[in-house]
């Protein structure tokens, strides 16, 4: 499976079909897939489609602010820190070195994006 979908797989409100390549999201069933063609990690896009679309009626959504958005999410969901840093390394692998994200989650604010001093 490609990185961007195994780094959300370990978030906790996904479910991985890796025989089909594709993540689910277990509240809103909406369904995320790689684009066909073979994206470089700072240009990943992925594929989002919900419950009730056909395959074709997709939509294009960028992979690294899709992952932005469910790692805050799964704060909110009440995800360890340490979950967190583990989906980090094992995206970063996938990746074969350093992401965006790579520098470990130091506290449950330490997300892109959320003011360290809140």
């Amino acid at each position: 499976m490609y990185p961007l979908l195994e780094f959300l797989a370990t978030l906790p409100q996904f479910h991985a079909d890796r025989l089909a390549c594709e993540i689910v999201h277990i509240g809103t069933g909406c369904v995320l897939s790689m684009e066909d063609r073979d994206p470089l990690p700072q240009e990943a896009m992925l594929r989002a489609r919900w419950p009730g679309q056909l395959e074709n009626e997709y939509r294009q959504i960028e992979g690294l602010d899709a992952m932005n958005f469910y790692m805050r999410e799964a704060r909110k969901y009440g995800a360890e820190v340490s979950s967190i840093n583990r989906a980090i390394a094992i995206l970063d692998q996938a990746m074969g070195g350093s992401t965006a994200f790579s520098a470990p989650v130091q506290s449950r604010d330490a997300f892109l994006g959320v003011p360290r001093n809140k």
